[in-house]
């Protein structure tokens, strides 16, 4: 097993892309994934300068940075510390996904480390993007091409807001083990609440704040919850559930267990595809032959996913992330 890291922004839609990463992730049977959102550590564009205290790294092979920004007045200091940092573990992989832009230049820098930026946040993640990520464009303020499809939608959305205020008692590991195991009802209600309990100046809340009956309610919950074994799909509410979002279902086929996936699925040989290319795109010129970009799949998926050769070519010829070049080679879209 791979151990796998996760570290994303401690704000609502951070919260949100972490979860559709994880579950994406947690497809390639070789992956442990793990997750960190965290409001001390994961706050903001400064967690670039402590990437330090977040020791969870250091015993992790894969390393997946998610909607954290760095900031236009201090980007150079950020990329050139988020450079050396990976340059200092060149046997760790490290990978950058954000829907602001991303200082790709200087990122460059360090060969270990993979950068994309998705303007939209509906596409802020890596693999299929579920209804998950819809909730996540709707907790931003940047254009999207997604829109509500139904008041519970635009309800939930409110409620993971108001859950992720910082000051209050869910933002993090409690948030996070909330929208794990699917507490849809309870966030949906939070987000129908008297907004006098939820006046929260530039996403804080504050110290004297008084908490609501129902916040109250999913702090305990939420406790329960992160000191619970049961994980979804293993007996827990989740296992009676479909594995994405039923009631913001537009379409989207839902998630397969992972359980259930095999080296032939498709949805699994995407996304390590697309995690090969973008390791692979060293500059906007770069590219790469169908060999290197197997090779580098099998590399990151491990011995436990036997990903065939002749399912890779077929998945290769129609992949909407490529383009295809003169030669035989390909190129990041």
């Amino acid at each position: 097993m791979k151990p796998v890291l996760i570290v994303s922004h401690a704000d609502a839609d951070g919260h949100v892309i972490a979860e559709q990463m994880r579950r994406n992730l947690a497809m390639v049977p070789a992956f442990n994934v793990s997750t960190v959102v965290d409001p001390a550590r994961t706050r903001d564009h400064r967690t670039w300068m402590r990437l330090g205290e977040i020791r969870e790294i250091d015993a992790s092979e894969i390393i997946f940075f998610v909607d954290l920004m760095f900031a236009p007045a201090s980007f150079i200091a950020e990329a050139d510390a988020l450079s050396t940092f990976a340059m200092e573990r060149p046997a760790t992989r490290f990978f950058v996904l954000d829907h602001h832009p991303l200082p790709l230049e200087r990122l460059r820098r360090a060969p270990n480390l993979g950068a994309a930026y998705r303007s939209d946040v509906v596409d802020c993640t890596f693999g299929r993007a579920s209804s998950l990520m819809v909730i996540a464009a709707l907790l931003e303020k940047q254009p999207t091409r997604v829109s509500a499809e139904s008041e519970d939608q635009k309800l939930l959305a409110e409620g993971i807001r108001r859950a992720a205020a910082i000051g209050g008692p869910l933002p993090g590991e409690k948030l996070l083990a909330l929208i794990r195991f699917e507490c849809w009802d309870e966030l949906i209600e939070l987000g129908r609440d008297d907004p006098s309990f939820h006046r929260l100046p530039r996403g804080f809340r504050p110290a004297r704040a008084k908490m609501s009956k129902i916040l109250r309610r999913l702090d305990r919950r939420a406790a329960d919850l992160v000191k619970s074994d049961t994980a979804p799909g293993s007996g827990g509410r989740s296992a009676a559930m479909s594995y994405d979002l039923e009631l913001l279902d537009a379409g989207v086929v839902p998630t397969p267990s992972p359980a259930s996936l095999d080296a032939s699925d498709l949805e699994a040989i995407v996304m390590l595809l697309e995690l090969a290319a973008i390791y692979l795109t060293r500059d906007p010129n770069s590219s790469f032959s169908r060999e290197e970009l197997i090779e580098k799949a099998r590399e990151l998926s491990g011995d436990a996913l036997r990903l065939d050769e002749m399912d890779l070519k077929i998945v290769l010829g129609k992949a909407g992330f490529l383009k295809k070049l003169a030669g035989g080679r390909y190129r990041l879209k």
